[in-house]
């Protein structure tokens, strides 16, 4: 009798034992419970609205996370944003981008439809119209101190984009465009800069060991006959990276769109005039003033190639210039380069977008403003 409460007494200590243990790992597991909702991964957490980036003027500005309404008053810049990918959150544009630029329009036909909140001179706005976009983020040229303030005290951010006098600011300026728009901008803004970097090593490795006297002489006209970019633009890095020589290089003349006398350009009397806009050409060809010139005599007077953008005049398709540039100073030398097929597949790489031989043919000799 004495045996069977002794086992009775074990199997009680027994079960005793084996709830107390239970009862401790149901405690364990509700402190692991609540740790890990304490530690929960930042990806279930909410993500912060805005954050603060420093603009190419050197400004803090506080700008939306990843901004969905964007403004620009730069018509090149609203080109880089097609080819970041983020066209669509656009919805104020320059005049200039729905008056001109006719395969932009082609390829993306709802930039006709844009809303036109800056004029042609890119620095008058009209804040109503502006106010009506509801826009989170303006991107501006920069040093515009008066025109920046106006947007920022409507309380709307606003960010500076430097001009971009040559390749590296260029590809300075896609970059950060692309960080500022977020989602897969930055991607696609290392493809492009990688591909400039690309088509300037070509053209230099065309053309190194080339002295200045074997340099053609470019002169390059910007608004009209008389108009060009001098030192300090892009177009005389353009010039040189092709294997030519700006004849501005070295010289007085110093920005873009600069006026220059008839007498500086005979006497400058380059081997090649590229015209940024068709009709400047047809006027240099129809002026008797020009007949001595090199560029004229020998029928190097050459209207620069222009696609959804320009490419001499500071656009994200200046990455075809150096390469076109050389092609067209040395073609012995660039004999394996071929132009047309380069520019069709920067348009499926970078627009997604597959060109007619007819839409090369007119990029590369272009007619309309």
């Amino acid at each position: 009798m004495s045996e069977i409460r002794f086992q009775q007494r074990r199997l009680t200590a027994l079960l005793a034992a084996v709830l107390l243990a239970l009862l401790t790992t149901l405690t364990a597991c509700g402190d692991d419970t609540t740790g890990s909702t304490k530690d929960a991964p930042a990806a279930t957490q909410a993500a912060p609205t805005t954050r603060t980036v420093t603009d190419m003027s050197g400004n803090k500005v506080e700008v939306p996370s990843r901004p969905m309404r964007v403004v620009t008053n730069y018509p090149a810049v609203t080109q880089i944003i097609f080819l970041l990918g983020a066209i669509e959150r656009q919805v104020g544009v320059t005049q200039t981008n729905l008056t001109t630029l006719p395969l932009f329009k082609k390829i993306y036909p709802p930039l006709a439809q844009k809303t036109a909140v800056f004029g042609t001179d890119t620095t008058t706005v009209n804040t109503e119209v502006l106010l009506a976009q509801k826009p989170d983020l303006v991107l501006l040229t920069a040093g515009n101190d008066t025109l920046r303030k106006t947007i920022t005290d409507l309380g709307i951010p606003a960010v500076d984009v430097a001009s971009f006098p040559n390749s590296d600011k260029l590809s300075e300026g896609v970059t950060f465009i692309a960080d500022v728009l977020g989602g897969d901008a930055p991607a696609r803004a290392k493809k492009f800069t990688e591909f400039y970097d690309g088509t300037i090593s070509r053209a230099a490795e065309g053309t190194k060991g080339l002295t200045d006297a074997e340099r053609p002489k470019i002169y390059y006209t910007a608004d009209n006959p008389l108009s060009t970019d001098g030192s300090k633009t892009i177009a005389e890095v353009w010039a040189r990276q092709g294997g030519g020589v700006a004849v501005t290089e070295g010289g007085s003349v110093s920005g873009t769109a600069k006026p220059v006398t008839l007498e500086a350009v005979v006497a400058w009397n380059p081997d090649y005039i590229f015209c940024r806009d068709h009709t400047t050409c047809e006027e240099i060809l129809k002026d008797d003033r020009f007949a001595e010139v090199a560029a004229v005599r020998n029928h190097h007077v050459i209207t620069n190639p222009r696609g959804v953008f320009v490419w001499s005049a500071r656009s994200a398709e200046s990455a075809l210039q150096p390469l076109w540039v050389a092609k067209t100073l040395h073609p012995d030398k660039f004999a394996d380069v071929d132009i047309e097929k380069e520019v069709k597949e920067f348009y499926t790489t970078f627009y997604n977008y597959k060109l007619t031989d007819a839409e090369v043919d007119g990029i590369l000799a272009p007619t309309e403003p």
